[in-house]
């Protein structure tokens, strides 16, 4: 195996618990600790076989453990059944130092706490922990032996899985079989096929706890079972009377001694082949789940424009109660009602929203939602926050919708049980002070814009400005200038429709035609002296730099709608994606050569 792979290898090895733990992706603890055992595979930083003792609930797996170390109580004995809940170690002294290096470097049984033990500890382990114990046994001198929990029934699922999560470290298998067992095909079954993906050799030990003669045909039997097993060889242990650990007659282990001491195995195939497939798995997942993130993108992106008000609409919401009440019999007048009759369909929300200014509401595209106490408001500030607060609510709230309900998230939803964290609206002293400081700008503009068209319509027909108003003067050219809707804020060099809706103001002042010649005038006036001024151009800009800021807080709420997701979706450039997608096809012909006949 070449040194990149070796490499991606260790990356895996090191931090592959972080697509379970970080992204939740499929990977399991045993793919996990397949990593582990490859990667220290191909440094040769692991001389001696690692074995286990497995099987059932008091199978007589500990009895088998404690008597391999010459009869010391390494392993708690009951007549209690799931009395070993954790994984015990046996490691020769020779390998002491070596051993204790791997696993303070977590490259040793990762995730599992190491607890040195004297040799007569009678321990019975615990989940999560790794209980080790040092002997001077000659003939295990080469060989790192363990005691592992039952894993073949519903009562013992915890400490199972810590031993079939193991089970990838392990060259060789000690199956314990006690008597009732014995014929049960489906625990054969089940432990042949965990053992075979990983390339282990297995010896079968029948254990008799039954004082009863053994048949030919229970032999015949009991060697198919081992067929089963695939078992190397089969050992038959003989009962013995009493509860409680039991010493077996010398030469009954033999058979077992000698099987672990053949020395180590080459799997490098089967436990490559079994991280290929796991990183497939957590690869293509994650393939998915980006695909889904970039179709929530993309909802997500059609929101935002119809969540941000066009530019008239935050001109009308920046305006006091007083000036929205100066606009009404002009844009009565003029007509602003019709301007937009495709908003038919909208007409109910906006006339909530609006429903003390129903000419208005009619025209406008999307309603704003105003504070309770709007009418109450006088200052600019006051008003711009209400507005500004109410707009980004509004858009929280499609975003929380958009994404609670999207496909990404349902999918972890069902994977993981993880759910968005919703948006709020909370004001930061930065946003208030920016949105005060353009209420502020807007303000001035909007004086400066009064005080010039007062400036310059002095001496028009008093019929038509008594009918609009002093200040109203100012707004009502803001209307003219527009063919569209309140504030549209647009240049309109159109000389036609603007002598055209002047007609229709002095008409509904009661002067008629008669003052025609005074319509040219202001026609004109407006034209080349109002809407080319640098009064209506700060007027525009205070109110675009208010809907920037609008705008602003709703891309910002955009990409936090947006965080939860992306943080669950693992970069192609991320380091672990990288060694995945290098040992899975390092896992290809692997696994293709593994399968063979």
């Amino acid at each position: 195996m070449n040194d990149e792979i070796h490499a991606k290898l260790e990356i895996v090895a090191r931090h592959g618990s972080l697509l379970r733990d970080r992204w939740h992706l499929e990977w399991p603890p045993v793919a996990e600790q397949t990593a582990g055992r490859l990667h220290l595979d191909t440094a040769g930083d692991l001389a001696p076989t690692v074995a286990a003792i497995v099987g059932g609930a008091s199978s007589g797996k500990s009895t088998v453990f404690n008597n391999l170390l010459d009869g010391h109580l390494a392993s708690r004995v009951t007549a209690r059944g799931h009395a070993t809940r954790g994984p015990i170690l046996a490691v020769h002294e020779a390998h002491r130092n070596r051993v204790e290096q791997l696993l303070e470097a977590e490259l040793l049984f990762p995730g599992f706490k190491p607890n040195i033990l004297e040799l007569d500890a009678d321990e019975a382990g615990e989940s999560g922990a790794l209980a080790m114990v040092f002997h001077t046994i000659d003939a295990l001198e080469n060989v790192l032996l363990l005691d592992t929990p039952d894993f073949t029934s519903d009562a013992a699922q915890k400490e199972g899985d810590v031993t079939l999560n193991l089970m990838p470290w392990f060259d060789r298998l000690l199956v314990v079989v006690d008597h009732e067992r014995w014929f049960d095909r489906q625990s054969i079954s089940k432990l042949r096929a965990e053992s075979v993906r990983f390339g282990q050799q297995r010896l079968v030990l029948f254990n008799r706890t039954r004082e009863t003669a053994i048949e030919e045909a229970d032999l015949d039997t009991l060697r198919t079972q081992a067929e089963r097993l695939r078992a190397e060889r089969m050992v038959l242990l003989e009962f013995r009377r009493g509860r409680g650990f039991r010493v077996f007659p010398p030469g009954t282990l033999d058979g077992a001694v000698g099987f672990l001491s053949d020395g180590r195995l080459d799997r490098t195939g089967a436990l490559t082949a079994h991280v290929a497939q796991a990183a497939n798995r957590a690869l293509g997942q994650n393939d998915e789940r980006r695909a889904r993130l970039s179709e929530l993108r993309s909802l997500i992106d059609a929101g935002l424009e119809p969540a941000v008000p066009p530019t008239h609409e935050c001109m009308r919401s920046l305006m006091t109660a007083s000036e929205r009440k100066q606009l009404e019999f002009v844009a009565r007048v003029l007509g602003v009602h019709d301007a937009r009759r495709w908003l038919a369909v909208r007409k109910q929300r906006i006339h909530n929203a609006l429903r003390r200014m129903p000419v208005l509401g009619a025209a406008l595209p999307f309603p704003p939602t105003p504070a309770p106490d709007l009418e109450h408001r006088v200052d600019r500030a006051s008003i711009a926050c209400a507005h500004y607060e109410a707009a980004a609510r509004k858009h929280i709230n499609a975003l929380n919708g958009i994404t609670s309900s999207s496909s990404f998230w349902s999918e972890l939803r069902g994977w993981t049980g993880l759910k968005p964290t919703a948006l709020t609206f909370v004001w930061t002293d930065a946003e208030a002070q920016q949105v005060r400081l353009a209420a502020g700008r807007f303000d001035d503009a909007l004086s400066r814009w009064h005080e010039k068209v007062e400036s310059q319509c002095r001496g028009i027909n008093p019929h038509i400005h008594g009918a609009i108003g002093g200040g109203g003067v100012a707004l009502a050219v803001i209307l003219i200038a527009a063919p569209g809707p309140i504030g549209a804020l647009t240049l309109v060099s159109v000389k036609a429709a603007i002598a055209a809706s002047l007609t229709k103001l002095a008409a509904a002042a009661g002067a008629g035609a008669a003052l025609g010649k005074q319509v040219g005038r202001l026609t004109a006036l407006i034209q080349e002296k109002l809407l080319s001024s640098p009064e209506f151009e700060a007027l525009q800009a205070a109110t675009d730099s208010y809907r920037n800021l609008i705008e602003r807080a709703c891309r910002l709420r955009r990409a936090n709608a947006l965080t939860d997701a992306a943080q669950l979706v693992m970069d192609e450039k991320e380091p672990l994606a990288i060694a995945l997608e290098v040992l899975s096809e390092a896992g290809t012909d692997s696994e293709a050569r593994h399968h063979a006949p």
